[in-house]
């Protein structure tokens, strides 16, 4: 009963996504706010993490976890104990600001005045060219949202069903990405030539339908851990029991921005869905590698 209201709750969200801009603390104390900016007012605490995607942070209380932001930027006047983390926008420390852990600009800034403090490591790409929360949106259009946020919601779900397999496909997914490239393009080959033999022969099309249907689900489980490798290269600074989600969001996004360059982004999109199929192919959709019996 506790798994299948964990996936309605997910399913919840999904529809909320789909429908407007929210804000909302979730149980265990983080805060997430998607296609709107977000304000910790001083005085307030949050007792969890504070993530904002398509969206500005601007942290003037206290955040005890850690700080993300995704397309947005992240301006601190109060004090995290946690990391923070700014993908595709800046970090910056205001005066008498105090961060305790790591500070990282991915493809954004880390700008910090004179006296505040920053106890952690500091790194950024300083390529200025991070967008501004909703100045990113106006670029990609509806379908492309709505599609990348169904995507999220079915991999989170993918993530909680199947939490072993995706660690076991995700440390896969880091050593031969030219095999796991190749296994994959072969893998799609014999799905493009299977499925036609299948419909026009005495086979029928309800095993032609099946098989579409395994192989959906199979290339949605094998680009969720890829997305998830991604976003810890990224991101590795961020850690905790969440990680993993905000991980896959970073990876989901980065993806679908590159998506959004001509040539470059198609490429880069199917190098990702071919390396996920070869990762997914070669690890059995990670089933964990039997251990030898000893005599």
């Amino acid at each position: 009963m506790r798994g299948k209201k964990l996936i309605f709750v997910v399913f919840l969200s999904i529809v909320l996504l789909m429908t407007c801009a929210f804000n909302f603390d979730i149980n265990n104390g983080d805060s997430l706010t998607i296609f709107e900016n977000q304000v910790i007012p001083e005085g307030d605490i949050v007792s969890g993490d504070a993530v904002c995607v398509f969206g500005n942070l601007e942290i003037k209380g206290d955040v005890r976890g850690d700080v993300v932001a995704v397309f947005g930027n992240i301006d601190v006047y109060g004090q995290i104990n946690g990391d923070v983390v700014a993908v595709f926008g800046n970090v910056n420390v205001h005066k008498n600001a105090i961060i305790g852990g790591d500070t990282v600009g991915v493809f954004g800034n880390v700008d910090k005045d004179p006296g505040a403090t920053i106890r952690g490591e500091t790194a950024d790409t300083k390529v200025g060219i991070a967008p501004n929360g909703f100045d990113f949106i106006p670029n990609m259009s509806f379908n492309s949202i709505i599609g990348m946020i169904i995507v999220y919601g079915l991999s989170c779900l993918v993530v909680m069903i199947f939490p072993e397999r995706v660690k076991l496909m995700v440390q896969a997914s880091q050593y031969n990405p030219g095999r796991h490239l190749g296994i994959g393009f072969l893998v799609m080959l014999v799905i493009v030539l299977l499925v036609p033999i299948l419909v026009i022969t005495i086979i029928g099309i309800i095993p032609a339908i099946l098989l579409l249907i395994a192989f959906v689900a199979a290339s949605l489980v094998s680009v969720t851990a890829v997305y998830i490798f991604l976003g810890q290269k990224i991101a590795a600074a961020v850690e905790g029991k969440n990680a993993v989600f905000i991980h896959l969001l970073i990876g989901l996004v980065v993806v679908n921005a590159l998506g959004m360059i001509p040539i470059l982004g198609a490429l880069a999109a199917m190098a990702v869905f071919f390396v996920g199929l070869g990762v997914a192919f070669d690890t059995r959709l990670g089933s964990p590698i039997p251990r030898k019996k000893t005599i």
